[in-house]
């Protein structure tokens, strides 16, 4: 005979997780006849609201479009086997290829997304299929698959009995300003969990060919989400709601996001969570073009001047993450000082600080003096192919013009935003975040006397005096982008649709960044206060979601 329930005794909810497909799917168990708890199935009426990750520069694996090989798969960088041996193997591939058949393999018109790497499905509760269908396997596993499992777990169990639960219940519902917000935004409410609760979030992931334009990339980015994503949900039998995505973005990715919404007027955007977003560009994209990337990146990405501008200069998306016009204001970031630190003069007498007068574009980068970005010295790796010399215009004439139209991007997106955006963003002064903020020729730089540049930031000279070379200028970032250009956002105010800007590290305040210092801009996913305030957008976001079967015809 079955016991009576006792009134007193705990509701047991059933735990969900999902098919292949997304769909939800209850695993239940026969308890002894002694457990007279009741046994609660929370089922709900379908309605998703789709999260696409966006990642960053070099953070997308690609291929080569008619072999099918793959051309670009950074090295996930963890203590299993494999992965060591991944780094082994890049190494030794990337250290032993020069400008000429980097440039040859990273061509822009050459290559597309290889959605073939390896996956981490986490603490997402996700068979592996499932994010291999999402597109997962699309980009660098351990920068990117954490986070996104995170997202999922944490969004899948929002509400339970109407309560918030687990996370939610403690850390979620914590004051923003705790986590370095800037504009004053209320912590989330209940009713507002309880909102976004009738909802599923499924997590998605659409890799992008850096090499291109980013407005290109948004059109490619806007085709994945209207045919794959949505078109998944439109056709399940039934068909399930999911009328609009929110895009989480890191560094690069957010350029591609402003492009979608802004420059391809895509309108199926709920919302944009902005992660170390280069929003005005980054001075360090010029240090490596001028001295190759630093650390043991460099094997891999450029280890000099020669190495990355053979690559860069002919990429169209890397070159878009140079300061622009209104980067801090248009003021000067690049500096010729000499030994003491005291900026000189050119021969016009005007001091030698760039840009002058917010015109990055001719001052620095089609500039061929030798502080230019290609001085004319370089000139030789714009081109390394054998027929360069066929081509009509010169390969100096053809990266002048390809300047011309990342300044056109520049001031086309220039204070665009998404109309429902959440920032966050490093600022850490310490030396190892010092993010270029200035980048510094010192010595002496007077344009008489002849040079030898070595391709790693200095210049042998062949006459007496003391050469300049690149120096690290103190500044607050995250080891790549500089406050200057993360904070521009959080200026733009809500007027551009800035909602909140979180900053993060020694120069943020609240009690999250108290007991933890800034994060390195690759790794920034992986840090909580990053976590907590993607979590926070996404449910500020999901307020403004209308196709849920309850909602008022």
């Amino acid at each position: 005979m079955q016991n009576e329930r006792n009134p007193s005794d705990p509701e047991v909810v059933i735990s969900r997780t999902r098919d292949i497909d997304g769909r939800p799917v209850f695993d239940t168990h026969l308890t002894p006849t002694e457990d007279t708890r009741t046994k609660v199935i929370e089922a709900k009426l379908p309605a998703v609201i789709p999260i696409v990750f966006l990642p960053g520069i070099m953070g997308t694996n690609l291929k080569n479009k008619k072999t099918g090989d793959a051309v670009w798969r950074p090295p996930n960088m963890s203590l299993n086997l494999a992965d060591i041996l991944g780094v082994v193997a890049a190494l030794a591939t990337w250290g032993t290829r020069g400008p000429k058949m980097r440039q040859q393999i990273l061509k822009a018109e050459d290559v597309t997304v290889d959605d073939g790497g390896s996956i981490d499905v986490g603490e997402s509760g996700l068979a592996k299929e499932t994010p291999r269908k999402r597109g997962w396997g699309s980009v660098l596993r351990t920068s990117y698959n954490p986070v996104m499992a995170l997202l999922e777990a944490r969004t899948s169990r929002i509400v339970a009995n109407r309560t918030p639960q687990d996370w939610w219940s403690t850390e979620g519902l914590r004051p923003p300003g705790d986590f370095g917000e800037e504009t004053g935004q209320p912590p989330l409410t209940e009713p507002e969990l309880m909102n976004a609760a009738r909802y599923d979030f499924d997590v998605w992931c659409a890799g992008y060919n850096w090499l291109q334009s980013n407005r290109k990339s948004a059109e490619d980015v806007r085709q994945y989400i209207e045919n794959t994503v949505l078109r998944h949900y439109r056709e399940q039998k039934p068909p399930v709601p999911a009328d609009k995505v929110i895009l989480v973005t890191h560094s690069m990715g957010g350029l591609v996001a402003r492009a979608l919404t802004n420059l391809v007027g895509y309108e199926k955007v709920l919302g944009v969570v902005h992660g170390v977003l280069p929003a005005t560009g980054a001075p360090a994209i010029y240090h490596h073009m001028r001295a190759g990337y630093e650390g043991p990146e460099q094997l891999i990405l450029g280890s000099n001047a020669g190495e990355v501008t053979a690559v860069v200069a002919n990429s169209a998306g890397a070159l878009e993450l140079c300061p622009s016009f209104d980067h801090h204001d248009g003021k000067p970031w690049l500096f010729l000082q000499d030994n003491d630190g005291n900026v000189g003069t050119d021969e016009g007498g005007f001091a030698s600080a760039y840009p002058r007068a917010g015109d990055p574009y001719r001052e620095i980068y089609c500039n061929p003096a030798w502080y230019g970005l290609v001085p004319d010295h370089n000139s030789k790796f714009l081109d390394l192919t054998e027929d360069a010399s066929m081509v009509p215009l010169g390969p100096r004439d053809r990266f002048n013009e390809l300047i011309g139209k990342i300044e056109d991007f520049h001031r086309e997106i220039a204070g665009a935003y998404c109309p429902e955006t959440y920032v966050h963003y490093g600022a850490d002064g310490s030396k190892s975040m010092h993010s270029w903020q200035h980048v510094v020729w010192r010595g002496n730089s007077q344009p008489s006397k002849t040079r030898l540049d070595d391709g790693n930031g200095s210049y042998r000279k062949t006459a007496m005096g003391d050469a300049p070379t690149l120096t690290v200028a103190p500044g607050k970032g995250d080891g790549t982008v500089s406050a200057y250009s993360a904070e521009a956002p959080r200026d733009a105010g809500a007027l551009a649709g800035v909602k909140a800007s979180f900053r993060h590290g020694s120069d943020g305040s609240g009690a999250a960044n108290v007991a933890r210092k800034g994060y390195d801009h690759q790794g920034s996913y992986n840090d909580p206060r990053s976590q907590w305030a993607s979590l926070f957008g996404i449910i500020k976001i999901a307020q403004l979601a209308n196709w849920h079967p309850s909602e008022p015809s």
